[in-house]
């Protein structure tokens, strides 16, 4: 039987977003409730409404005395209640999610009910962040189904907003991420297949461990903080828009656990991936989806066995989902472009659809090739004639055209020229040591130097690759120029370049082996 404690205390406002459920009590008050840290709490205000959070326990009585709970913003709101308001408090009854987490530690399967249940808990803010490391890292050591898949995924995106564009044919692109420069490479997608006539609400998250993402290069052009009723009225009558998943409230538990568990812990469990990418697309109303799975030395998926495992199981997931999925497995040895950061992604994605694709290869074929995908996906062409509508498309600057209404529809100047957008104004460049050919590009060696240089955090801050595998260069030659904002960040940023070799060059003669067996 469940006994309840119950205790009035005074309400003190804690000023403060924390983006989950917490409240602070005294060491007295909570050893009087019989409570602990990270304990769940019931607080109901007096006229009925009621709230469940974590307790933290304030290590002095200077800070919150006896008598007194802290409130902070999130739990305020929801009672609706002012500084000095009373509130009761007892203990929560035993979560649901705490007997879930436990059970997928141990390996079981869980049903729809317990994922739909733990997701809500987990959006309401009362799962403690041990209990979301346990779960996400039962997650990496167990897996999970595509039964589980599917629930999880289906829950994370039905708990927020799910954008309603009714019969209209929606569709979208992702990337799976790991290739420094990849962010840019919608830019130019998304103004393709939207003047192609098809709609693409392409909706992306910030950079986490890569120097920029999508939303971190079109931030540059145009705001990206749009709301779901803004996403519905652009795409609607431009044909796409480039927008932040979390001002519109798309799949809000993806970003809870990349921020407090995935990013620290530098864990990503492969079922979560799946989740991740498809609850955002659910959400946002898709129905077709090209997913691009860079495969390569360094980057996220180094194998084609892994490739093509990833490419079955989301083809699988979408048609639960009613998503059809095409899967693009493409080179991922390298990084995309010549440029890598936010401000100088932008510049080369404005200059390639400006001057009509004349931009480099990598970054041209790429982008056409899965536009081109898009584009049959969508009805809008044959199978294997997409990429040359789109290279059409492309060359015509009918996307230069239909990016600039992009990013006036979002807030920016379509007006924007390359020579505009402001790039780190400490720069330096690294050269060739010696005459030779560039035989590797390390992506993690230049996703280091570029946050090291502070993207993408510092819009201005990035690399510039010059030499690419294959290429010949002499003494002297530049490989790499880093930007800045800082001159300490690029004082880092070259010091880290030094013991990384981010571009390697080598001569035609690799070895000289001169061992001889003395002979007397």
């Amino acid at each position: 039987m469940w006994v309840v404690e119950l205790i009035q205390l005074k309400v003190v406002l804690l000023k403060t977003e924390l983006g989950e459920s917490r409240v602070v009590m005294s060491p007295s008050d909570a050893q009087e409730l019989g409570a602990a840290f990270e304990s769940r709490v019931k607080i109901s205000s007096l006229d009925g409404k009621g709230a469940i959070a974590l307790l933290s326990i304030s290590e002095s009585e200077e800070f919150i005395r006896k008598g007194e709970i802290g409130l902070f913003q999130e739990v305020a709101e929801l009672l609706g209640v002012k500084e000095g308001s009373i509130v009761q408090v007892e203990l929560a009854k035993p979560s649901r999610s705490s007997a879930t987490i436990k059970k997928k530690i141990f390996g079981a399967k869980l049903s729809k009910d317990e994922i739909y249940s733990l997701v809500r808990d987990i959006y309401e803010g009362v799962v403690s962040k041990v209990e979301l490391a346990a779960f996400v890292t039962a997650l990496q050591f167990h897996g999970a189904d595509m039964d589980e898949i599917e629930y999880l995924t289906r829950a994370m995106a039905e708990v927020g907003t799910m954008l309603d564009f009714g019969d209209a044919l929606i569709v979208d692109k992702h990337g799976i991420g790991g290739v420094p420069g990849a962010s840019k490479d919608a830019l130019l997608i998304v103004p393709i297949v939207a003047a192609a006539g098809l709609m693409i609400p392409k909706t992306s998250t910030r950079a986490i461990l890569s120097p920029s993402g999508t939303v971190d290069t079109m931030e540059v052009l145009a705001p990206i903080d749009l709301s779901s009723d803004e996403i519905i009225e652009i795409t609607r009558r431009i044909g796409g828009v480039i927008t932040w998943t979390r001002s519109a409230n798309l799949s809000p538990v993806d970003a809870i656990l990349i921020e407090r568990v995935e990013h620290p812990l530098s864990i990503d469990p492969e079922s979560l991936i799946y989740a991740s990418i498809m609850s955002k697309k659910y959400a946002a109303g898709v129905k077709r989806m090209v997913l691009d799975i860079p495969t390569g030395p360094e980057s996220k998926v180094e194998t084609m066995k892994d490739a093509r495992r990833i490419a079955r199981n989301m083809i699988t997931l979408g048609d639960r989902l009613g998503i059809r999925v095409e899967a693009a497995i493409s080179y991922g040895g390298q990084p995309i472009g010549e440029f890598i950061g936010p401000a100088l992604e932008a510049r080369e994605a404005l200059t390639t659809l400006i001057t009509g694709g004349k931009g480099v290869g990598s970054l041209v074929e790429k982008a056409v090739a899965l536009a081109g995908i898009l584009l049959e996906l969508g009805g809008i062409a044959p199978i294997g004639e997409g990429s040359n509508l789109a290279r059409d498309i492309l060359t015509s600057k009918k996307a230069y055209d239909k990016m600039r209404q992009i990013i006036e529809a979002q807030g920016g100047n379509p007006d924007i020229k390359p020579e505009d957008i402001e790039v780190g104004s400490y720069r330096e460049v690294v050269r060739a040591p010696m005459k030779g050919y560039v035989t590797a590009v390390s992506n993690r060696a230049i996703t280091r130097i570029a946050r090291a240089a502070g993207a993408p955090k510092d819009k201005g801050a990035g690399v510039r690759v010059f030499g690419k595998r294959g290429d010949r260069v002499e003494p002297g030659d530049p490989l790499l120029e880093i930007y800045s904002s800082s001159e300490s960040r690029l004082q880092a940023a070259l010091e880290l370049t030094r013991g990384l070799e981010p571009v390697k060059v080598e001569g035609m003669i690799l070895e000289i082996h001169r061992e001889h067996l003395i002979r007397f």
